[in-house]
C-alpha cells in the first residue's frame, strides 16, 4: 500500500513537471540573464572613488576574461548535459555521487537561494528610495506611518507585482526585462553622447590617475574587487529555469555571451564619457558613489580635493553621500548647457527614473532564479511536495513564486546593502562545487553528450583555476581588510542549510521512497523520443 501511495506521489509530481511551459526563447532569456548579472551601470559608481578610475577602469575590462567567461564556460558545459529546471542543483548533485552528492547539491541550491533572498530583498527597498526623490514620504514616514513602514510596504507592492508576472509567465517576465532594459539605456546613451561630445569639442580637464591618493595597489584592488564581482556574477542562477527555455543547450550560451558583452559596454562607455566628459575633473571623481555617515567633506579634503573645487563642484561637506548616476549626468548635462540648465536637470529626472527602472530589472531577473529553486528541490523529493504546484494556464511553478515572494518581503524588511559581501561570498562557494563537479562528472561520466570548454584538458584547468584564483583572492582581501565579520555570516548560512538537510532528506526523501529526478532528459528530449518512437 505504501508502494502504491509513494507512485502515486511521483506520478503527480510527474504531471505537475509536465505542466511547465517551455517559452523562453533567446531575446527574454538575454533580458533575464542580463538583469542577473548586470542590470545596467547604476551600483557601479563607488568603485571609481574608492579604488581610483584607472583600477576601476583596468576591473571592469580584465575580471570579466578571468572570471566571467571562466563561468560562462563552466555553465555551458554543465547545462548542455543537464538542462532541466534547477540547473545547478542537478549539477552538483550528480557530480558528487551518491553518497554526497545529494547534500552537495541540496547546499549549493541552499546557498543560492538564501544569496538570492539576502540580493534580491536590496532591490526594491532601494527603488522605493530613488522613488522617494519625488515622494519624500516613501522614506520619510507618511499617511500616518513611520519612514521605515511606508518603506516596506512600498517594497512589498513591488515584489508583489513582480511576483504576480512571475505567475503570469517566465517569458513576459522575460519581455518585461527587456523593455525595461530598452527605457534605462535611453538616459545612460544620452550622457555618453553628451560626454564624448565634451571630451572631443571641448577637451577634458581630467586625468586619468590609477589609484586613489595614499592608496596601494593591493588596497585599491581588493576594495575593488567584490564591487565588480559583484557586478559580473550569477551566470548560473537562469540555469534553475532549464525546463522552460527553448533550446536551452543552444540558447543559454548563446544568451550568456551576449549578456557578457552587454555588460561590459554597459559598464565601461558611459563611465569613461562621464569621466572625460565633465564629472570627473577636478578631483570630482571622488564623489562617485561616495559615502561616510560623518559627511564627505573631511573624506574629499584628505583624498587631495580642495575647498575650491568642492565648493564650484556644489558639495555640501556635511552630506553623507556623494555622487551617483543622476548627479554624474546631470554634470555632464550642464558641461554641455550650463549650470543649473533644465536639460541637465530633466537628464538627472530621467537617469532616478532609469536607477528605479534596474533595481525593479534586478528583482525580476534574481526572482526568476530563486523562485525555481524550491520547485526543482521538492521535485526531487527533498522539500514538501505542494511545492511543485504548476499553473494550469501559465505554466510556471505558482506555489515556489508565492512562498519565495513571501521570503522576499521578510528579508526585505531589514535589507542592508552592506549583506552584498555575503552574496559574493555564497556564489563564489557555490560557484566552487560546480567547477569541482565538472570535473568529477568528467570522470565518472564521460559518455554523456556535452559542449566541453574549448581547449581540452588544459583549457579546462585555465578555466577551472583563473575563477578560483580571484575568489581566494577576494576571500583573503576581504579577511585581511575588514575582518572575518562576512565569512561568520557565510558560515551560519551553510550550517543551517546543512542542519535543514538531514530531516528533508530522510522525512520527505527516504522515507517517501521519492525517486530521484532524471537531469539528463529533458522534458524536450522525452517529446523528441516519443515521436521518435512513434516513427
Amino acid at each position: 500500500m505504501a508502494k502504491e501511495q509513494t507512485y502515486g506521489g511521483a506520478l503527480e509530481i510527474s504531471r505537475e513537471r509536465q505542466m511547465l511551459k517551455r517559452s523562453l526563447t533567446l531575446l527574454p532569456l538575454f533580458g533575464i540573464i542580463y538583469f542577473t548579472v548586470s542590470g545596467g551601470t547604476f551600483g557601479i559608481e563607488s568603485l571609481f572613488s574608492y579604488s581610483g578610475a584607472g583600477m576601476a577602469l583596468l576591473l571592469i575590462c580584465i575580471i570579466p576574461f578571468v572570471y566571467s567567461l571562466p563561468n560562462i564556460f563552466m555553465v555551458r558545459e554543465l547545462q548542455s548535459m543537464m538542462p532541466v529546471e534547477g540547473g545547478y542543483y542537478h549539477w552538483t548533485k550528480q557530480g558528487f555521487g551518491k553518497r554526497v552528492g545529494p547534500f552537495a547539491g541540496f547546499l549549493t541550491g541552499w546557498m543560492n537561494w538564501v544569496m538570492s533572498l539576502v540580493d534580491v530583498a536590496i532591490y526594491p527597498v532601494l527603488a522605493v528610495t530613488y522613488l522617494s526623490f519625488w515622494v519624500p514620504q516613501l522614506t520619510d514616514g507618511g499617511w500616518g506611518l513611520p519612514g521605515w513602514a511606508v518603506q516596506w510596504l512600498a517594497a512589498i507592492a513591488i515584489i508583489l507585482i513582480i511576483q504576480l508576472l512571475q505567475m503570469r509567465g517566465v517569458r513576459l517576465a522575460g519581455l518585461t526585462s527587456i523593455w525595461i532594459g530598452v527605457i534605462l539605456i535611453i538616459p545612460l546613451v544620452i550622457m555618453s553622447v553628451l560626454g564624448f561630445y565634451n571630451w572631443g569639442v571641448h577637451g577634458s580637464g581630467f586625468s586619468m590617475t590609477f589609484l586613489p591618493q595614499d592608496t596601494s595597489v593591493w588596497g585599491a584592488f581588493s576594495v575593488g574587487l567584490f564591487v565588480v564581482m559583484w557586478n559580473y556574477m550569477g551566470w548560473e542562477l537562469p540555469s534553475s529555469a532549464g525546463d522552460e527555455i527553448v533550446k536551452p543547450r543552444r540558447t543559454y550560451p548563446l544568451a550568456m555571451l551576449l549578456v557578457l558583452i552587454a555588460s561590459i559596454a554597459t559598464y565601461a562607455i558611459p563611465t569613461v564619457a562621464a569621466l572625460y566628459g565633465g564629472a570627473g575633473e577636478d578631483n570630482k571623481v571622488m564623489l562617485w558613489g561616495l559615502e561616510e555617515e560623518d559627511g564627505i567633506g573631511q573624506v574629499l579634503l584628505d583624498g587631495g580635493m580642495t575647498q575650491e573645487q568642492m565648493d564650484a563642484a556644489g558639495v555640501d561637506p556635511t552630506s553623507t553621500e556623494g555622487w551617483f548616476l543622476p548627479d554624474i549626468a546631470t554634470a555632464v548635462a550642464e558641461t554641455t548647457t550650463h549650470p543649473g540648465s533644465g536639460f541637465a536637470g530633466f537628464l538627472g529626472h530621467f537617469m532616478t527614473a532609469a536607477a528605479v527602472l534596474s533595481m525593479v530589472g534586478l528583482l525580476v531577473g534574481n526572482s526568476v532564479s530563486a523562485t525555481r529553486i524550491p520547485f526543482a528541490v521538492a521535485e526531487d523529493g527533498m522539500a514538501p511536495k505542494w511545492l511543485v504546484r504548476v499553473h494550469r494556464g501559465w505554466g510556471t511553478p505558482w506555489v515556489a513564486i508565492l512562498v519565495t515572494g513571501f521570503f522576499f518581503a521578510v528579508f526585505s524588511v531589514n535589507a542592508f546593502a552592506s549583506l552584498v559581501v555575503l552574496d559574493v561570498l555564497l556564489n563564489s562557494l557555490t560557484l566552487l562545487l560546480e567547477f569541482a563537479a565538472l570535473w568529477m562528472l568528467r570522470r565518472t561520466s564521460p559518455e554523456i553528450p556535452r559542449s566541453k570548454i574549448p581547449g581540452g584538458l588544459v583549457g579546462g584547468i585555465i578555466v577551472t583555476l583563473l575563477p578560483a584564483a580571484v575568489i581566494i583572492f577576494s576571500i583573503v582581501s576581504q579577511v585581511k581588510d575588514v575582518g572575518w565579520t562576512s565569512i561568520w555570516y557565510a558560515a551560519i548560512a551553510i550550517i543551517l542549510g546543512a542542519i535543514a538537510y538531514f530531516p528533508f532528506k530522510y522525512y520527505l526523501k527516504d522515507k517517501r521512497n521519492v525517486p530521484d529526478v532524471d537531469p539528463y532528459t529533458s522534458d524536450e528530449d522525452r517529446a523528441e523520443m516519443a515521436s521518435t518512437a512513434e516513427v
